[in-house]
């Protein structure tokens, strides 16, 4: 009996100190978790959540509970006498198993057949940029992206797998294939065509001295990259089929940030920046410059003069200071650049309602004299709700950016580093510029213009922009969800250019003059969709119905304003005696119907089927509809026993394929009809007309088939992975601009053609957890690709006008050039290989079919490129480098410094002194002379074409080191907050090459490269 009291006054004590707790499991997201084990730390007792993720358990109201799933980190919860509990659940850092956003919906890298990278959004917070765009710069295989300028607001080229188009039009720059940009569901208004109408130190034009066919002012400069969640860069055909004809080129998803449940959250980061040019090649000073213009005189048996009406008229050698000697190039671009960025957030919500609300602003100014800048402000927000059924959802997002750009309107700004070195002082004591020294005036005759009246032509171009997408989901019994998007992108510029008087050789009697621009890019687009989802035993299989309606317009108008009589008016259009308008608009349409099937037998057998049909407005009747899809499969074959048993080190591995047809309707609107514009010509007092373009409308879709072959390894438990992948895509039926004789009246005509063009090659990607200690951990990331383009078919092409442009077996890219024989010892100017073995100076160019003395050199692609990031973490101090690196030919600075005369008054290289003087001599260049019809004149036209202009372009450029340390935990308690990151990068910080110019990834000498720049900031959580 005192036996039985003892044991029911234990019970009784233990039942007295015990309570019963309950609670639901979440992940991030708010996403109920089932079959999540919930256990008492230090004792026996455990349970599991049920399918709505909830649990129950008697336990010691002081103890601790541990909650562990599969794919979920492991969290510890104090119970705190609580007889209730919410738990949100990390997803566990494994790469295979993150969600990857793909088209129209989510995957995993372990069950996802198509080609998908993942930039994710620590990865961006690291790099405080304000273009995404450059976020992409050596993170994804087989994407290049390439900055136009180092200047604020500059464009970005951006590739995926080569070029896929013949260029048809002579002279003028190589369309950019680019990819398919979608912001939340949403295509990018815009997408990434220049926004600007106006030339602009950013857009310099096409022509020669820039090497810079595609500068202008981005799209993305607007958008905020601290937004951000996400961005996938999508490749294959399974990837990108289900985006159908908008596809051929890839896709580039950008996610933007979301909502989680939890408790509200005040996320705030701010960083300060300065940026400066990189050394650039030494221009000659003044003794070597005069020494330069004397010997090109004397070689042109000239003589100078002081005569502004002579010939020879030379007020650097007759009239300007000998004895002054400034660096221009320092003068006008080695001021610092200041940045400045603030971001803040506010998010939180619980398992049903969670929101973001976010706010940035961005300050750049340029490293010219004068009150440049590049300035953005924006808001964004993101709403997620659904009812207490978790039958419907409502998902809203939505952000307004405002940018303003302001520069100098005139290219020549950038050509400052060709005025004389002992050209005299722009400005007088009261700040007013000089226009005569010494009886010259410097008016462009003879002498340059003032370069300071550049700096007051003013450029500005001011954006709007409105991203915006709502999804309403309604699932009406389990595992099937009817789906609706509905979304709109929104982009207005206003645009404004200014030449003063005072900007203006006085003695002309000048008139201030201005351009005004305006334009607007709108898509909007709706879709439903239909997700279905059930599982037969073993087998899962995944259905996707859609069907997408979109419309895009773009409207532009500019108004040129002439005879302003005074500078304070020309803000004014009205205050111009003389005005010229002209306006563009155009609409399109596009519809479409789509489907996918994924089938997953016991997650080791995949298979994946999209189809579309796609209509566009670009095509006449009876051609405006497309089909296309793809199919893919895949085995998980590391999830078979015996491979368990026989390669045990080996915890993943995947083989996969997909083959499918993307294509592209990127053709102007309105090319299958006749279409006619006004004129300024009159016929009596009636407005005249005149035709815009050649009627076709037999014109259709352009196709491109995809195939890719991969295999994926895991090794170590996950600590390495391998990515080996060969692609081959075939674009056929292409859609070009064919040119035609002049006698037509029309200079080109919309058409299809035969030719295909083929981009190929391997991509290669490695990442390891090298060492991860508790207190030390390294991990590296490689990604590297091997392409290769080349024009396999192109019917009739030797009867036709491109019979010297393309060659069969050969890249788009291919260059025939003169090939460049040196300097002649004797004549002192520069020679040519003819075809028949024998040197000129004269050679002949292309003709009637026929290369003639041009000779194939090789091509501007890639021969590979990548990127290599590494990632040290010592405690609570982390340190990330990336370093890009491409193997490439490209033009040196030759091709742009020799439009001009070396000998003339321009300044030119230092480099350009190892030059021929007397017979005999052994020279890189040839003789000094001052006139474009000497001889040595006329033996610059084929130099500029030779391959003596193209050299090594490759490159290794340390892209950006960041440096951060994260506040202990007893500090944030006494400065009030949960988190605390102070850190340091440095963008751009040195380059390794062996390129002959300023910098091997714009190739342009007069441009300006990116800049190195270095920050410190913060990033704050409360």
């Amino acid at each position: 009996m005192k036996i039985l009291l003892i044991i029911v006054s234990i019970l009784y004590g233990m039942y007295g100190f015990s309570q019963q707790i309950s609670g639901t499991v979440m992940d991030g997201g708010g996403k109920r978790l089932s079959s999540v084990t919930v256990s008492v730390k230090g004792g026996m007792l455990k349970t599991l959540t049920d399918k709505d993720g909830r649990f129950r358990l008697k336990t010691d109201p002081n103890g601790t509970l541990v909650f562990t799933g599969i794919g979920f980190e492991m969290k510890e919860e104090n119970i705190d006498k609580r007889s209730t509990m919410n738990v949100y659940l990390t997803e566990k850092n494994n790469t295979l198993d993150e969600i990857q956003v793909i088209g129209y919906g989510t995957n995993t890298q372990r069950m996802n057949l198509g080609s998908v990278t993942k930039i994710r959004a620590e990865d961006i917070e690291k790099q405080p940029v304000s273009n995404p765009l450059s976020l992409l710069q050596g993170r994804v295989p087989g994407l290049v992206v390439s900055s136009t300028s180092g200047i604020p607001g500059s464009s970005f080229k951006v590739q995926l797998r080569g070029q896929n188009t013949i260029n048809t039009n002579f002279g003028a720059a190589v369309p950019m294939d680019n990819p398919l940009f979608i912001i939340d569901g949403v295509p990018f208004g815009p997408q990434n065509e220049n926004i600007n109408s106006f030339g602009s130190m950013a857009a310099p034009g096409t022509g020669r001295m820039f090497n810079n066919s595609y500068g202008g002012v981005s799209p993305f400069n607007t958008l905020n990259p601290n937004d951000i969640e996400s961005i996938e860069v999508l490749r294959d055909a399974d990837a990108t089929a289900i985006y159908g004809a908008r596809a051929g080129n890839g896709v580039i998803l950008i996610t933007t940030k979301k909502g989680k449940a939890g408790k509200t959250e005040l996320t705030l980061s701010s960083n300060m920046g300065i940026a400066s040019l990189g050394e650039t090649m030494p221009m000659m000073n003044t003794e070597q410059f005069l020494e330069m213009r004397k010997e090109a005189y004397k070689n042109d048996n000239r003589v100078p003069s002081a005569d502004p009406v002579s010939s020879t008229y030379a007020p650097d050698l007759m009239l300007f200071d000998s004895g002054r000697d400034i660096d221009w190039i320092r003068e006008f671009f080695r001021k610092p650049s200041f940045s400045s960025t603030i971001n803040a957030g506010l998010s939180g919500g619980n398992s049903d309602t969670q929101f973001r609300f976010g706010t940035n602003y961005h300050n750049s100014t340029f490293m010219m004299p004068g009150n440049f800048s590049d300035r953005k402000i924006g808001l964004s927000l993101g709403i997620h709700h659904r009812t207490k059924d978790q039958k419907l959802n409502f998902d809203f997002s939505g952000s307004y950016n405002h940018g303003k750009n302001n520069s100098s309107l005139s290219p020549p700004l950038l050509l400052t580093a060709t005025l004389q070195p002992n050209y005299p002082e722009p400005g007088n004591e009261a700040g007013e510029l000089v226009w005569y020294h010494n009886g010259a005036a410097l008016n462009g005759v003879g002498a340059p213009v003032n370069p300071y009246a550049y700096l007051l032509q003013k450029y500005q171009i001011a954006s709007n922009t409105i991203n915006s997408n709502m999804v309403v989901s309604y699932t009406p019994v389990k595992n099937l969800i009817f789906k609706t998007n509905f979304g709109i992108s929104d982009m207005s510029t206003d645009e404004y250019s200014a030449t003063p008087k005072k900007s203006r050789f006085p003695g002309f009697d000048p008139l201030a003059e201005a351009s005004f621009g305006a334009g607007r890019f709108t898509s909007w687009l709706m879709e439903p969709q239909l997700n279905y989802m059930f599982n037969l035993n073993s087998l899962q299989v995944t259905t996707l119905l859609g069907g997408t309606f979109q419309n895009s317009s773009q409207v532009g108008r500019q108004v040129f304003a002439s005879g302003y009589l005074s500078d304070e008016l020309i803000g004014s259009i009205s205050g111009a005696p003389v005005k010229n308008a002209q306006d563009q608009s155009s609409i399109y349409r596009y519809a479409a119907i789509f489907g996918r099937v994924n089938l997953n037998l016991s997650k080791k057998y995949l298979l994946s089927i999209n189809f579309r049909r796609d209509g566009s407005s670009k095509f006449g009747p009876q051609r405006q509809f497309g089909n296309f899809g793809s199919i893919a499969a895949g085995w998980l074959f590391s999830e078979e026993e015996a491979v368990k048993k026989l390669v045990p080190v080996l915890s993943y591995g995947k083989l996969r394929m997909s083959y499918g047809i993307t294509g592209s309707d990127a053709t102007g609107n309105y090319n299958y009809l006749s279409r006619w514009r006004p004129t300024d010509y009159r016929y009596g007092n009636s407005l005249g007309y005149v035709p815009v373009n050649l009627s076709n409308s037999l014109f259709s879709w352009a196709s491109t088939k995809k195939m890719e072959v991969g295999a994926e390894f895991g090794f170590m438990k996950d600590r390495l992975l391998f990515t080996l992948a060969w692609y081959r895509n075939r674009t056929g039926n292409q859609l070009v601009n064919y040119t035609l004789p002049m006698m037509t009246g029309f200079s080109s005509v919309v058409e299809n053609w035969d030719a295909i063009v083929e981009n190929a090659g391997f991509e290669i990607v490695a990442q390891a957890s090298l060492i991860k200690g508790k207190n030390f951990a390294w991990s590296a990331s490689l990604n590297i690709t091997v392409p290769k383009n080349k024009l396999i078919s192109f019917p009739g092409l030797e009867e036709s006008a491109y019979a010297t442009t393309y060659t069969i077996g050969r890249s788009l890219s291919s260059l025939y050039l003169f090939r460049y024989a040196g300097v002649d010892h004797e004549t002192g100017l520069f020679s040519f290989y003819k075809n028949d073995g024998t040197t000129s100076s004269t050679p002949q160019d292309a003709k009637n079919g026929n290369f003639n003395d041009l000779s194939y050199f090789g091509n501007t692609d890639p021969r590979f490129f990548g990127g290599l990031s590494n990632t040290f973490r010592y405690g609570r101090l982390q340190l990330d480098i990336l370093a890009e690196f491409r193997k490439q030919l490209g033009k040196n600075y030759l091709g742009q410094v020799y439009n001009y005369r070396p000998g003339g008054n321009a300044n030119m290289p230092a480099e350009l002194l190892n030059r021929w003087q007397k017979p005999g001599d052994i020279a890189q260049f040839q003789k000094f002379s001052t006139y474009s019809s000497s001889p040595a004149g006329r033996a610059t036209r084929p130099f500029i074409d030779s391959d003596a202009v193209y050299g090594d372009a490759s490159f290794i450029r340390l892209k950006s080191i960041s440096l951060s340390y994260g506040l202990p935990v007893a500090v944030l308690r006494r400065i009030g907050t949960e988190q605390l990151q102070i850190f340091c990068s440095m963008q751009n910080l040195f380059t390794i090459t062996n390129y002959k110019g300023n910098d091997p990834e714009t190739q342009s000498f007069y441009g300006v490269p990116p800049l190195k720049t270095y920050t410190l900031g913060f990033q704050a959580k409360f």
